[in-house]
């Protein structure tokens, strides 16, 4: 790939890929979106923004060219990090980048709508017959690539690569997706780093909420019961592959899984586990944090003790994705004490406190959050073990994983495993 940084054409009218709404409704989501901010951890890996806005925002652009030029070099996933339009004629590039409106923000990045031409006739071919849209996630101005680089999971890079050799290979293989695509890392003109993703209908918290108004009156959840099941098995798919390329989400909660909505077809929705391209930056979100990770923020020790950011962490918090799906709430959402944080977090730690689990979710989907929910985190299943009961406990999900296994085989799971 070539050495040149990406250029962004910002577009005055909405791309192929932009809603069509009104300037009041994209700021409401905007807004809603800052609802869901994840807490970044502390030091050069969650806190790589300039002090000072503008000399630091110069200061960052010319930074991180350079930086971007050395991460292309790299002889193995060098072509991660791609350009668009490049400055140098002599220099390849992958195409056209057009970004258009944005439609959410986080802590770190903003979210734009974009449209991608490829260079690669293949590549929109592709896409066109598989109605792929992108957005990218732009890092905010004055945030360093130097100190993202930290933050990205090897696991991420490795994929990129594992999964071009297939698209070059004679017989690829094809296979189910249940994570949110990263596609390339980019640097717009401006010098700003961002992601270009494949992008989904909306996060299933927002699908959640609006199936608890279609829902009111009833007596639990926003989903039937088959659905749910459904939607716990393809998250649990999700973090099986992360897990299994060596990536520790650290932010798993329903904001932080993106749904594509099928009407014609089934399941309806279509579930990806996303935003775990910069893991290493994130202590989680609020009661989403195993017990273990608030104690340790609580003791502010959580910078010595990276290993409670481990995978029966991310069952954890599982768990309590699950608890949304099941019942629509967050967790202690309407308990006595919770606009008392302290108060709340101490229970928590020291006596076990858990979220109520209405009488409506029974039997084995209520074991299976107090197995997640457990204090020692040795005693929580792995996602493995959660797979496994699953479809012996759920028709729904028995006839789905039948369905996988005739379009992708047998052994469709050991697809998710990292190629040693």
């Amino acid at each position: 790939m070539g050495n040149s940084c990406a250029c962004m054409r910002q577009s005055g009218e909405a791309s192929a890929s932009t809603p069509s709404n009104t300037g009041s409704s994209v700021q409401q989501q905007i807004e809603r979106s800052k609802t869901h901010w994840s807490t970044l951890a502390d030091g050069p890996s969650g806190a790589c923004m300039a002090e000072n806005e503008g000399e630091g925002e110069c200061e960052a652009q010319e930074s991180n060219k350079q930086e971007f030029m050395q991460l292309q070099r790299h002889p193995t996933w060098g072509y991660f990090f791609s350009t668009f339009i490049g400055e140098d004629e002599n220099l390849y590039d992958d195409g056209e980048l057009v970004v258009g409106e944005k439609f959410a923000e986080g802590g770190q990045a903003e979210l734009f709508h974009a449209k991608v031409t490829w260079s690669n006739p293949k590549n929109n071919e592709m896409d066109e017959n598989n109605g792929t849209e992108y957005v990218v996630k732009v890092f905010k101005k004055g945030t360093f690539l130097r100190d993202l680089k930290s933050q990205l999971p090897h696991g991420l890079l490795q994929h990129h690569v594992e999964a071009m050799e297939n698209y070059e290979s004679l017989t690829p293989k094809v296979t189910p997706r249940f994570i949110c695509q990263v596609h390339r890392g980019i640097l717009l003109e401006n010098g700003q780093f961002a992601f270009l993703m494949q992008k989904e209908h909306f996060d299933l918290r927002t699908l959640i909420e609006r199936n608890m108004g279609l829902r009111s009156g009833r007596d639990c959840g926003p989903f039937s019961k088959e659905d749910s099941e459904v939607i716990m098995y393809s998250i649990a798919l999700g973090v099986e592959w992360l897990h299994n390329h060596d990536i520790i989400h650290r932010d798993l909660k329903a904001s932080n899984v993106l749904v594509n909505e099928q009407k014609s077809t089934r399941p309806m929705w279509q579930c990806f586990v996303a935003d775990y391209e910069c893991s290493n930056a994130v202590v989680g979100t609020g009661f989403f944090r195993a017990p273990e990770i608030l104690r340790a923020l609580k003791e502010r020790t959580i910078s010595q003790k990276p290993e409670v950011f481990s995978r029966a962490a991310d069952i954890y918090a599982y768990g309590m994705t699950c608890y949304e799906v099941l019942t629509g709430k967050l967790p202690f959402e309407d308990h006595p004490l919770h606009d008392q944080t302290s108060s709340l977090i101490d229970e928590v730690i020291n006596d076990d406190l858990r979220p109520e689990i209405p009488k409506c979710v029974k039997g084995w989907a209520c074991n299976l959050l107090n197995e997640c929910w457990q204090s020692d985190p040795k005693a929580r299943p792995s996602v493995g073990e959660i797979l496994d009961l699953l479809p012996l406990k759920s028709a729904s999900v028995r006839r789905w994983e039948k369905d996988l296994k005739r379009m992708y085989g047998e052994t469709y799971r050991d697809n998710f495993k990292h190629q040693v």
